[in-house]
């Protein structure tokens, strides 16, 4: 179990660009913490919960941002086909 969740934070977490550090600040831990979890070493469900926790916020603040840059596209009478 401890694999295949290290192995699913770090595949989403390099696949939206996100640091090890940018990740640690958003789930209030230290970014060692972030790359022990990611090798798998650390099993506390607590810090599992915390580092999927800030995952989470990054990637629906990323969801935002690509919302916002959209309807300003929209609204700036850009076309898509």
């Amino acid at each position: 179990m401890v694999p295949r969740m290290a192995a699913l934070l770090k595949k989403l977490r390099e696949g939206r660009g996100i640091s090890q550090r940018q990740l640690a600040e958003h789930a209030g831990v230290h970014a060692s913490v972030v790359s022990r979890a990611e090798r798998g070493e650390d099993a506390k469900l607590s810090t599992w919960g915390r580092l999927f926790e800030g995952l989470g916020y990054l990637l629906a603040e990323e969801r935002d941002r690509r919302l916002d840059r959209r309807a300003e596209g929209l609204c700036a009478g850009k076309r898509r086909f």
